[in-house]
Parts: C-alpha cells; sequence; structure tokens
C-alpha cells in the first residue's frame, strides 16, 4: 500500500496529536492516583516540556530528521515513542523506593516526558520541512488532539493504564502513516518496516492482553489500605476505591483525597455535626444535599424523615458504583422514591430548582490529610466562594438552615467566608445567623438567612451535648478572640493580620478554597523547600514545575548564541569565518525578535487557556464529560484560526500577526472584567444556553490564538528556515512555565490577575512581530510554488552556519524540500 506524502504527513501529524493528548491526559489521572492530585496539574505540561525538547534538539542537529530521510526517521520517532509510552507504564507498574522520594519522581518525570520529546522532535521535523503546508499542519495538529480529548473520554473508563497503553497503538499509528509517506517518492530513504510493524504488533498485545489476563497493576497507588481494597474502578475523573465491609460499613475513596463511607441497608447512620439542621426542622423539608457520595448524609436525611431530598452528584463513577456493585449493599438507597438523583453540578442546580430548600447540606469528603499538607489547593471549590455561599443562601425559605463542612484547619476561613456572604445578603450582624460544632476533625457551620433564636440556639446545644460534638461556634460563645473579630469586621485581614493563614474569603475569581498561604508569607516559604513538601504539596509541586520549565526555557534561549560560539571556535583558524557577522535570523534583530515572539503567544496562550478554560468548564453541563467537551471547542477553533492563515501573503503575514495580537490584548482586557459575571449569571439558565455561551467564549480565543503560531511560522520560514524548531521550543517551554506561574498567579490573585497578564503577553507579542521578508512573494505564490527538488537533502548547516537561502544568494522566500510535489492552493 502507499500513500502520497502529503496525505501521510497529515494523517501522521493527526495521529501524533492524537496519541499526545491521550497520553498526556492518562498520565495526569496515573499520577493522581499514585502521587496526589497536584502531580495531574504538572503531567499536563509534560507534553509542552517534550515538544520543546524536541524542538530543541532538531535546532541542535538538523541533520537528525531531514530529507531523503524525512519520513522514515519520523516513523522512528513514532515507534519509538510508543516504545517509550509502554516504558514508562512499566516503570510505573514497579514500586518505587519511596512513595515521595525525589529521585523516583524525577526517575517518572523523566520517563513520562521522553515520549512526549520524541514525538516533539518529529512534529518539529514537519513543521521545519513543510513550512508551506502550516496552516494545514495546524489544522490536523489540533483536530487530532481533540480526537485525543475524545478518545480519553471514552479509554479512561477501562482504566487510565490502559488508555496509556492506547496511546502508544496511537503513537505506532503514526509511524505506519509515515512509513507509508517514505515509499511516495523516489530518492526518499525507506523507513525501517521491522521497527514500525514490532511497535504496532506490540502495543496491540500488550493491551488484548490486559484484556484477557491482566497484568497491568500499578504498584504505586495511593490506597488507604490496600490490602482490603475489595473494589477498583477508574471513572473520567478518578481511581475510585471501595474496602472490604466492617461494621456495617464500606469506606469508598477517591484518589485517596476524598473519603465517603457506603453504609448497610440495616446500619444506621452515625450522628455528625452536618445532621445539625434537622434538630431544628426534623422532618420538615425539602432538603437539597450536595454531594451524594457513598449516601451516609441521605440517610442521615432519610433517618430524619425528610421526604423529599435531592441528592446532587457530579462524578458519574461514583453513581455507578452505589447503583452497581454496592446497589444491594446500599439498599438501593439513590433508588428511593423519597430521593431525587441530580447528575450535575449543585450550585446550577440550587439556581434553577423551581423551588426552595428547608435544608442545604454540603458535607466534604476531603481527607484530614489530604487537607492538611495542601494536596487539594489546586482542586478548586466553587462552592465554598462568597458567591457560592451567597447562591444557597438565597436559595432558602426564610427560616432554612444552610450547613457546610470542612476541615478543622478550615474552619475560621469557612466561618469568615460565610460571614461577608451574609453580610452581602443584607444581614448586618453575621454572627447572629450561625452556629457550629465538630467532631472527627471535621467542623460544620450552620447558617440561616433569619438570626437564630435563643430557643434554636439551644436546640443546637443540646443536640451537640447529646452527642458529644464540640461547640466551635455561637452567637454569644464565639470560643476564640480571632473568630469573633472575623464575623464582626468585613475585612478578615485586619481581624487576625499575624495570622499563619490566608483568612480571606474565597470569590469565584480566585476560588481555591484549599490554599490558605498569605502573600506576606509566600516569598518565604518558596524558600523553604522542605516546608513546602512536607505542607503545600502543591506549591511545592507548581514550583518545581516553574524551575524546570524556566531553566529550559532559558538554555534554549541561549542555544543560538552558544551555537555560534561553538561555529566560530570550530573555524578559528579561518579568518575571515570567524569575523563574519552571525546571519540575520539566527542571533541577530529578526532572529530575536521571531524567538520572543514565539514565546510570548506560547505563554500568552497558555494563560488565557488556564483562565477561559476554566470558566468554560462552569458553563457546559456536562456532568464528567466538561473537559473533553471544551478542549474539543478550543482545539477545533484554534485549527481553524490557522488554516484561515492559509492564504495571508507573507508580505502581508507582519501586519496581521500584530493585529490578531492586539485583538487577544482587548480580549483578555475584556474576559478579565466580565467573565466571572458572566459565569455566575449562566448558572439560572439551562444546559442548551450555557452551552451557547460557552461556544461563544471559545471559539473566538481560539480562532484568535490558533492563528498566530502559523503566522509566525510564515515570517521565520520566509527569512530562515533553520530557526523553526527553535522558536517553536521557546512556545512550548514559554507555555509550560506559563501554566505553573498562572496557576500561582491565579491562587494568589484571582484568574482575573491571569487574563491581563495574558494580555501583557500578547502585547508583547505584537511588539515584536518578526520583520517580513524583504521581496517576499504575493497572495499565495509561497504556497503554490512548487517545491525546490533535492533541498536541504543533506540536512540543515550547522546552528552557526547561514541558512540556505542567505549562503547561496537565493530568494528570502524560497522554501526547503516540502513533501508533495502539488500543494493545495
Amino acid at each position: 500500500m502507499r500513500v502520497s506524502q502529503r496525505s501521510g504527513l497529515f494523517s501522521g501529524v493527526a495521529a501524533l496529536a492524537c496519541a499526545t493528548v491521550l497520553l498526556e491526559i492518562s498520565l495526569a489521572r496515573i499520577h493522581a492516583a499514585m502521587f496526589g492530585e497536584p502531580h495531574a496539574f504538572v503531567t499536563l505540561a509534560l507534553s509542552l516540556v517534550g515538544a520543546g525538547v524536541g524542538g530543541a534538539l532538531l535546532y541542535l542537529a538538523p541533520s537528525l530528521v531531514c530529507p531523503p530521510a524525512l519520513f522514515a526517521r519520523m516513523a522512528a520517532l513514532s515507534s519509538l515513542s510508543s516504545g517509550a509510552t509502554l516504558a514508562a507504564i512499566i516503570l510505573l507498574a514497579q514500586r518505587g523506593p519511596a512513595p515521595g522520594s525525589l529521585p523516583w519522581l524525577a526517575l517518572v518525570y523523566a520517563a513520562c516526558t521522553l515520549p512526549f520529546a520524541l514525538a516533539g522532535l518529529a512534529l518539529a521535523a514537519a513543521i521545519r520541512h513543510a513550512a508551506a503546508e502550516m496552516p494545514r499542519l495546524y489544522l490536523l495538529d489540533l483536530v487530532g488532539g481533540a480526537l485525543g480529548g475524545l478518545a480519553a473520554a471514552a479509554a479512561l473508563r477501562a482504566g487510565a493504564p490502559r488508555a496509556a497503553l492506547a496511546a502508544a497503538i496511537f503513537f505506532a499509528v503514526a509511524g505506519v502513516f509515515f512509513y507509508l509517506a517514505s515509499r511516495g517518492r523516489e530518492g526518499e530513504q525507506r523507513a525501517q518496516g521491522g521497527l514500525v510493524a514490532t511497535f504496532v504488533l506490540g502495543s496491540f498485545v500488550l493491551l488484548a492482553g490486559d484484556f484477557g489476563a491482566p497484568w497491568l497493576k500499578l504498584a504505586g497507588l495511593r490506597r488507604a489500605s490496600p490490602d482490603r481494597t475489595e473494589h477498583e474502578a477508574w471513572s473520567e475523573r478518578s481511581l475510585i476505591t471501595v474496602d472490604r465491609p466492617r461494621a456495617g460499613t464500606a469506606m469508598m475513596r477517591i484518589d485517596s483525597v476524598a473519603a465517603s463511607p457506603i453504609l448497610d441497608a440495616k446500619t444506621t447512620p452515625p450522628p455528625q455535626p452536618e445532621d445539625m439542621a434537622y434538630a431544628l426542622h426534623r422532618d420538615q423539608g425539602p432538603a437539597l444535599v450536595v454531594g451524594a457520595g457513598g449516601g451516609r448524609d441521605l440517610r442521615a436525611a432519610l433517618k430524619a424523615g425528610q421526604k423529599d431530598v435531592y441528592a446532587v452528584e457530579s462524578d458519574r463513577g461514583v453513581v455507578e458504583v452505589m447503583r452497581g456493585r454496592y446497589a444491594e449493599f446500599n439498599g438501593h438507597l439513590l433508588d428511593k422514591p423519597e430521593v431525587h438523583l441530580v447528575m450535575g453540578d449543585g450550585r446550577s442546580f440550587a439556581r434553577r430548582a423551581p423551588l426552595l430548600f428547608r435544608n442545604i447540606v454540603i458535607p466534604s469528603a476531603d481527607t484530614a490529610e489530604a487537607s492538611s499538607t495542601g494536596a487539594l489547593a489546586l482542586s478548586e471549590s466553587r462552592l465554598a466562594t462568597v458567591e457560592g455561599i451567597g447562591d444557597f443562601l438565597s436559595r432558602l425559605l426564610p427560616e432554612g438552615t444552610l450547613v457546610v463542612s470542612r476541615a478543622d484547619g478550615d474552619f475560621d476561613r469557612l466561618l469568615a467566608l460565610t460571614a461577608a456572604a451574609l453580610r452581602r445578603a443584607g444581614a448586618s450582624a453575621p454572627k447572629d445567623h450561625l452556629f457550629a460544632c465538630s467532631a472527627a476533625q471535621r467542623t460544620a457551620l450552620l447558617a440561616r438567612r433569619t438570626p437564630l433564636a435563643r430557643a434554636d440556639i439551644e436546640a443546637l446545644r443540646r443536640h451537640c451535648r447529646r452527642h458529644k460534638f464540640s461547640e466551635a461556634f455561637a452567637p454569644d460563645r464565639p470560643q476564640t478572640p480571632v473568630r469573633d473579630r472575623l464575623v464582626a469586621v468585613a475585612d478578615a485581614r485586619a481581624a487576625a493580620p499575624d495570622a499563619r493563614t490566608d483568612l480571606t474569603p474565597p470569590t469565584d475569581d480566585r476560588p481555591f478554597f484549599s490554599y490558605a498561604i498569605p502573600a506576606r508569607r509566600l516569598p518565604a516559604l518558596l524558600g523553604d523547600w522542605k516546608a513546602l513538601r512536607a505542607e503545600h504539596k502543591a506549591v511545592f509541586a507548581l514550583s518545581a514545575l516553574l524551575a524546570v520549565a524556566s531553566g529550559l526555557f532559558a538554555l534554549a534561549a541561549l542555544l543560538p548564541v552558544l551555537a555560534a560560539r561553538a561555529g566560530r571556535l570550530l573555524r578559528r583558524g579561518d579568518a575571515a569565518a570567524a569575523a563574519a557577522p552571525l546571519p540575520r535570523g539566527r542571533a541577530g534583530g529578526g532572529g530575536r525578535r521571531a524567538l520572543a515572539f514565539f514565546a510570548a503567544t506560547g505563554g500568552g496562550f497558555a494563560l488565557v487557556e488556564l483562565a477561559v478554560f476554566r470558566h468554560a468548564l462552569l458553563l457546559l453541563d456536562l456532568p464528567s464529560h466538561e473537559l473533553p467537551a471544551a478542549l474539543v471547542i478550543l482545539l477545533v477553533s484554534g485549527g481553524l484560526g490557522g488554516l484561515l492563515t492559509a492564504r495571508v501573503a507573507p508580505s502581508a503575514a507582519a501586519g496581521v500577526s500584530a493585529r490578531v495580537a492586539e485583538a487577544l490584548v482587548v480580549a483578555a482586557a475584556l474576559a478579565a472584567a466580565g467573565l466571572v459575571p458572566l459565569a455566575r449569571w449562566s448558572l439560572g439558565l439551562g444546559s442548551f444556553p450555557r452551552a451557547v455561551l460557552a461556544l461563544a467564549l471559545l471559539v473566538p480565543f481560539g480562532l484568535l490564538a490558533g492563528s498566530l503560531a502559523p503566522l509566525g511560522v510564515k515570517l521565520v520560514s520566509a527569512v530562515s528556515p533553520a530557526l523553526l524548531p527553535l522558536c517553536w521550543a521557546l512556545g512550548a517551554l514559554a507555555g509550560a512555565a506559563a501554566m505553573a506561574l498562572g496557576a500561582l498567579c491565579a491562587m494568589n490573585l484571582g484568574y482575573s490577575a491571569l487574563l491581563l497578564g495574558a494580555g501583557l503577553a500578547y502585547l508583547l507579542a505584537a511588539a515584536t512581530v518578526p520583520p517580513a521578508a524583504a521581496g517576499a512573494p504575493a497572495l499565495g505564490d509561497a504556497e503554490r510554488a512548487p517545491p525546490r527538488a533535492g533541498a536541504a537533502a543533506a540536512g540543515d548547516p550547522p546552528p552557526g552556519d547561514p541558512p540556505p537561502g542567505e549562503a547561496t544568494g537565493q530568494a528570502a522566500g524560497a522554501q526547503p524540500e516540502v513533501p508533495e510535489a502539488a500543494p493545495v492552493a
């Protein structure tokens, strides 16, 4: 079978992108289950780090992947990516020396980055040697990535390790397409069919074998009690395990950071502080439980005599456990006539529900260890924000109560947050509306829209004493001076200026409820890595990512200078060569502008993606499928934006790039001012209008941001094609560093500040647009002109030498070998 070089190139790049995104998401889920949730975020940046490393390698050694061995080498790299993926999964299946060992983590991350680096090298080669096809190539790259997101949504149901094996298959399939393309032109070196076939068959056999006789067991999963685990299932969001029942209770755990008991149908639910509301209202309803989990809070509501209990759950995997294997055990709790199950977001449901509630309970399933070590700092809670608490308070009957539970260490923040929400709702003295008690390292806070009467306070107090709960706050007994001040003053920082935790109430713009480092302490804490590792794991992971990505970025940015100096040392005996000026586009003004442009666009896109993507997830009402849906919209629109640049003439590309970057500056500023109000307003809308809003938000950003990379490639390829891999590398590494810096920025300043930072990045991009080549061809000429036969057949010159066009006097707009003789018009 033979395919044209163009078809092989496009199909191979799409399969490569699909495998990359699938592997990225699969590894994120595996790392979350093995090392903790912060590592999932870091893993999402590995593909960018790998792309940066691959591009830098191609710049340093252009002969690695070039005609006439272009497709043969790309086939080999894709096959090796498949093999590296298999090796990384096998390594993860081995038990490390210690769960938190830094050398072990470094080895794991290096192994998991290798497939992305090999794939990044192949993609950089495709861009380098088919620059004239960049708009279509970019479209297929992003569409392939979108397909990888959809594949992840389906493959994760079979388990994250199997999803990673599926990614290895897609890498191998990309190798097949490049192999077939290597047979499409006379003179092209053919790929090694045996190497390609080995990884295609090997990856298929390993995946099929795991279905037939499971062999892939991740030894380092963070199970609280691995010897007692009875059931294990992967969902799109997490790894769910259930312990063997003990004393009528089976503990369900989610990634070992959350735990929720599943009670036997005959077991009476033990009293918890969250049940305070029923001490006042008894069987009066209706009741709303946000986060059904294992159903303990539903059982407590039924025990109190509630006849209408609305249970909201956003994780389909949890519902499948409750309605599947453990349905008989829990007495078909979710199917009882008194229980009304709702799949979706609790805050959105409360806003849209056509009734008011007498009781709203928001339990917390976070484990004490996850809360105390800062492992949940990247897990946003838009329920526990000033606006979120306000939304729930507005859905209560006048005498209704809201009960929110958090770990003991978070209670002061919860108190300040609820007092701020009550104050915004019109309460002049918030302390008269609050009561709290605690047990088993958890504190539940009860809030009411109307002040608690003396009889209500005494009833709550008797309830707590009867069940041996500790009273944590009451209008007449605030327990500590800090708590008294927190509910009395509007500025939480003024109430406790020396507090070791940040008591500022979280908002929809800054929703990280589990992040509690005051800004004044952050610089000192970042310098104390031991304290970070022990108490703030999420910040430690972000700091490590930022350090590695920034270091690689700085090293890549210096490569032109280092390569030029090395070249001059090698030619030291030739006085004329040693004195020659550096070529334009390498370390000259045009080259520096090109590198700065790609770095700014890469960083800006990462910042925009973090903020806009997060708000799009809030708009989409697709439980467990918001991530793949938003990913598909953003990637496909970005690819279409790149395709729209196909007919932009190289002579006009600089002006168009500047205008697009300026438009993104304006869009980022508008989003910073309007995204949070828009997202909150949309919570009261139905699914379809919210989906339309998500499209209206993602598509313009995707179209604009997606057009900058192809425009930049068009400009650089016309002046110094050999600089393209380094430009691509700097854009990817800047994106990885921006992800870490952006998360830290959002946690401390909010998403609006992050969007303003993206605006500054695009402003820099507008100011550093590479100049168009003198005498650039007219509209479409560069795309329509046939390729130069035999160009770059022996590879590019060393990094210190001039590009071919400058060395031989060829036209500045001439392109190196472009696969396929007749580019698409």
